[in-house]
């Protein structure tokens, strides 16, 4: 049965709302007041003193109206009189191409104190979003460079070429066939929080680093390794699956690792444990998972709890309970994690792994990360910074302004 999930604010529909409305509220939103005093005291703003503030709001608004390029913003000024008002910015002082791109450039300068404008609105939504940061589901998505990779001297020196694919058996034989996309250019890595479908934190990179090696720096910069910000389950497919990032995010973040374990030859434990972690019985029965006690998993006799009929000529145990195993979670997280692979809990919480999966496509067809003009790191991670700030301040300024009750007007 497929069950679609309903986001608690739905982006899709804020969107779609054709008024500057929204873009008062991102602005407003937005804690950008110490980088746009820093910015005004450099007094590098060209010979028409175009406004910092103005340049600021011209480029959040192109965010929103899909602007691929900063002419596409000029554009948008240009032609459209409200947007203009909601910038403050006159008729006669539209920017240029030029003066954005030396605002663009100032920003990469500062691109600290527009981390901190991301992990003040991050802070802010814990505050106002019931249990927002509980659930992080973690993934990637592709960037594609604004540069042709096929070249010998690729214009952005920084961008790499990066696949992703799946691994599958087909056939009689199965034989083991990998279907793989490749891209020039970088990754954007996200934690999302699950239930709310909005960032928590992002990490940016070539296209050619590991997902696995970006877990934990990921799930730092969210602040779910602190006592203040715990985090109850990271939810992740089988590209992060590692005994490192299993014990990570149990040990250090006190977290339920959801994520599927690879059926990787030699990894397995004949006899003692299936390919899900799952103990065997001595007649080869997986043994029936009975629940957690404390630190210790706890499983049963499979014929004692009617899951199967023993077919060992020697009872394992005299006692009509059946045999029990206790587990310690802490020696291997991975293969034993503390919400069991088998368990109706942890399929219930894999299925929100979907959630970071739509935030991806958000930030690429909506808020233009999809079709990026920029080029080199830097500038990539401002660009994409951009686009991340615009959807956290959407929400944060909708529940600002009515609590929680807009936010659930929106769901359709």
């Amino acid at each position: 049965m497929h069950i679609i999930q309903t986001p608690l604010f739905d982006f899709e529909a804020f969107m779609e709302k054709k008024d500057n409305n929204r873009l008062v509220a991102v602005l407003e939103a937005l804690p950008a007041e110490r980088l746009i005093s820093v910015l005004e005291r450099e007094h590098w703003t060209g010979r028409k003193g175009y406004s910092v503030r103005g340049m600021w709001s011209a480029l959040i608004a192109g965010v929103l109206r899909q602007a691929h390029s900063l002419t596409d913003v000029v554009r948008l000024l240009e032609r459209d009189k409200d947007t203009r008002i909601v910038c403050g910015i006159s008729s006669d002082k539209v920017p240029s191409h030029d003066a954005l791109g030396r605002f663009l450039k100032k920003l990469v300068e500062h691109a600290d104190l527009l981390e901190k404008c991301f992990a003040d609105l991050v802070k802010e939504a814990r505050q106002l979003l019931p249990g927002f940061g509980d659930k992080l589901a973690v993934d990637s998505t592709d960037i594609k460079a604004y540069s042709n990779g096929h070249r010998r001297n690729p214009s952005d020196k920084s961008a790499r070429w990066g696949a992703k694919g799946a691994s599958h058996h087909s056939g009689p034989t199965k034989d083991k066939r990998r279907d793989l996309y490749y891209w020039f250019g970088y990754k954007l890595h996200l934690a999302v929080d699950a239930l709310y479908e909005l960032p928590v934190s992002f990490v940016l990179t070539p296209a050619n680093q590991s997902d696995t090696t970006q877990m934990e720096p990921l799930l730092k910069k969210a602040g779910a390794d602190q006592p203040e910000t715990r985090v109850q389950a990271v939810i992740a497919d089988k590209g992060y699956d590692s005994l490192s990032n299993n014990k990570f995010i149990f040990t250090g973040c006190k977290a339920a690792p959801i994520i599927p374990i690879r059926e990787v030859q030699g990894m397995q434990m004949p006899d003692i444990c299936n390919a899900k972690g799952t103990p065997l019985c001595s007649c080869g029965l997986e043994m029936a998972y009975w629940g957690r006690d404390g630190n210790y998993l706890k499983y049963r006799c499979p014929e004692a709890v009617g899951k199967g009929v023993c077919k060992s000529r020697f009872k394992c145990t005299a006692s009509p309970y059946g045999y029990v195993l206790k587990l310690p979670i802490a020696d291997d997280p991975r293969r034993h994690p503390p919400v069991p692979r088998e368990s109706q809990k942890w399929q219930r919480l894999y299925r929100l792994r979907t959630a970071v999966e739509r935030v991806n496509s958000r930030v690429k067809d909506l808020l233009g990360l999809g079709r990026i003009t920029v080029k080199g790191f830097s500038k990539v991670t401002v660009r994409a910074m951009l686009s991340l700030l615009v959807m956290l301040a959407a929400a944060v300024g909708m529940a600002r302004r009515n609590g929680l009750k807009e936010l659930r007007v929106l769901v359709t």
